[in-house]
């Protein structure tokens, strides 16, 4: 579970860049970067979230 947050970190934003540069140039690439980035950090922020409440279950 925590190596699928760690490992999105890496990829969204990759995955982004490209396929923002594939269908809008630099720009796009860019926008792409971002989005990637922000979807990293919300599914990454959303496993460590699930990770404490497990770990504070009784």
């Amino acid at each position: 579970m925590v190596a699928i947050g760690c490992l999105a970190l890496l990829l969204f934003p990759i995955l982004g860049l490209i396929a923002g540069g594939l269908l809008a140039g630099r720009a796009g690439a860019e926008w792409g970067a971002a989005i990637g980035l922000a979807l990293a950090l919300a599914l990454s922020g959303s496993m460590g979230w699930a990770l404490v409440k497990v770990a504070r279950k009784p």
